[in-house]
């Protein structure tokens, strides 16, 4: 997928699919502050800001699950309802997004969308 945002191209959206799955957990817990941050920044230093405060939260939240007899991990955030947790976004990922963003803050908006809509395939 290729999109245009304010006359950048940026090659698909695919790239910052470890971003999007951590956004779309926070969305799955009505979390939604991190998404807001980040959809409604007017900056590359709020994506930034944000980015870093959802994966500072997103890690605690990781490291302290336990994972199951398969090595997944499993947050409990309601009383009986659980979601699977995706895995942590790598450096080079986060930096490919950031380096993005400062190109275009389009990019974050658009991240911030998708991580609101359902996924067109199952995650792993």
């Amino acid at each position: 997928m290729v999109a245009k945002t304010m006359g950048t191209e940026v090659s698909g959206l695919e790239e910052f699919e470890s971003i999007v799955r951590v956004l779309r957990f926070f969305a799955a817990t009505r979390n939604y502050s991190f998404l807001d941050r980040i959809g409604n920044a007017l900056n590359p230093e709020t994506v930034e800001v944000a980015l870093r405060d959802a994966l500072r939260t997103f890690s605690s939240i990781y490291d302290a699950s336990p994972a199951d007899e398969k090595g997944l991990k499993y947050y409990e955030y309601e009383e009986g309802r659980r979601i699977r947790l995706p895995a942590k976004p790598s450096e080079g990922e986060v930096a490919a997004f950031l380096r993005a963003v400062w190109q275009d803050v389009g990019v974050a908006r658009r991240v911030a969308i998708m991580a609101m809509s359902v996924p067109a395939r199952e995650e792993r």
